[in-house]
């Protein structure tokens, strides 16, 4: 894997392990890394990196719903991704926030992020990420 993917891989986790994370913020997540311009690029590599990292089982997708929970969705992987990307590529304007689809992190996915985060060149500096932290 190259550093960009395992940077946009961590830095999701940690955000998916936090709180319900959307489309919008790994699309985000991977403008910040691979510095990519073209909508076309973007929506390709963020589809890619989504499908790569449900298959590995360290994601769930799905809606979220009013009493902020998620319900996960039961398809499989290349229906998932067959969905968001219809619906991604039928809006007439950017993709919002809120929309299309919510993500969480799994327990191997919380064990991902800690092994990730192990790495010198990925390490999570931020104090907000250590429980060792005394005051």
């Amino acid at each position: 894997m190259n550093l960009k993917y395992l940077k946009v891989k961590h830095k999701f986790l940690m955000w998916c392990m936090e709180d319900y994370t959307s489309l919008f913020s790994l699309l985000s997540f991977v403008e910040e890394f691979y510095g990519y311009e073209e909508l076309e690029l973007l929506k390709t590599t963020t589809l890619n990196i989504a499908k790569d990292l449900l298959k590995e089982e360290i994601i769930q997708a799905g809606f979220l719903k009013s009493e902020n929970s998620i319900e996960i969705w039961e398809k499989d992987i290349n229906s998932i991704i067959k969905d968001i990307k219809f619906q991604w590529d039928n809006l007439d304007r950017p993709l919002y926030f809120h929309e299309i689809v919510w993500f969480t992190a799994t327990v191997k996915g919380i064990i991902e992020f800690e092994y990730l985060n192990s790495l010198p060149e990925l390490k999570e500096t931020d104090p907000f990420y250590f429980d060792d932290i005394v005051f």
